[in-house]
């Protein structure tokens, strides 16, 4: 199923009322986890639908015209109150296509489109001096930074520890001796102040556990604020 198709069924109001067939009740849920707007469609329409129920369990019963006994609240159901209650629903619906309904869709459309995070390599290191890398990134933007680990037989795995500019641990990724042979590809989420980083290569060792971890290698590099 389709967009397009899903939209010709009305298949969001009959998937939520329960009327379609489980043939295509089917066919629709594969889609929908795919598709934005469906899903946008499905939450908003979910809870107007919740919403409604919620309202109607709340109205009275009217009793036959002979038992029926006058409620002191009836007024409350005349058209001078009646109809800003209704008017109230409106504006709530129209809030939830043109505001929250968009925001949602662009939302998911952002969470599945690909994007390509800013890289920093550090495969010609700096643990000996030489100019210091940087990289210029947005604050609310990740990053990825490239390392090659120094192996070493007797480490059977390795430990990389991202430190702030305040010298507190940003991050602290382990690295196994299989994923160290090749080029190790760090993601650095976003939010990270601008300053001097330092990423601490760390080797461990299974054959003697209560060893503490070896410092192999310091890397510098610098995160500047892009506007």
């Amino acid at each position: 199923m389709d967009h397009p198709e899903a939209t010709r069924l009305m298949a969001v109001e009959k998937y939520l009322l329960d009327e379609m067939p489980p043939e295509l009740r089917d066919e629709f849920e594969e889609h929908f986890f795919g598709c934005p707007e469906c899903a946008a469609d499905l939450c908003a329409t979910e809870a107007f639908l919740g919403a409604a129920k919620q309202e109607l369990k709340a109205a009275p019963l009217r009793k036959p015209a002979a038992a029926e006994k006058k409620s002191p609240f009836e007024f409350l159901w005349q058209p001078v109150f009646a109809l800003p209650t209704f008017a109230l629903l409106l504006l709530v619906i129209a809030y939830q296509n043109i505001v929250v309904y968009p925001h949602f869709v662009n939302e998911v459309a952002q969470l599945q489109a690909p994007q390509i995070a800013p890289t920093l390599s550090l495969l010609a290191g700096n643990s000996r001096g030489g100019e210091t890398p940087t990289i210029a990134i947005h604050k609310s933007q990740p990053f990825v930074v490239n390392v090659d680990i120094p192996t070493q037989d007797r480490f059977s795995s390795y430990t990389c520890l991202l430190y702030s500019p305040s010298g507190s641990t940003a991050s602290k990724i382990q690295i196994s001796a299989q994923q160290a042979k090749d080029t190790v590809s760090i993601s650095v989420p976003a939010g990270k102040v601008a300053g001097n980083y330092t990423l601490v290569v760390q080797g461990n060792s299974d054959r003697a556990p209560a060893e503490p971890a070896v410092d192999l290698a310091h890397f510098r590099f610098v995160v500047t604020s892009q506007n």
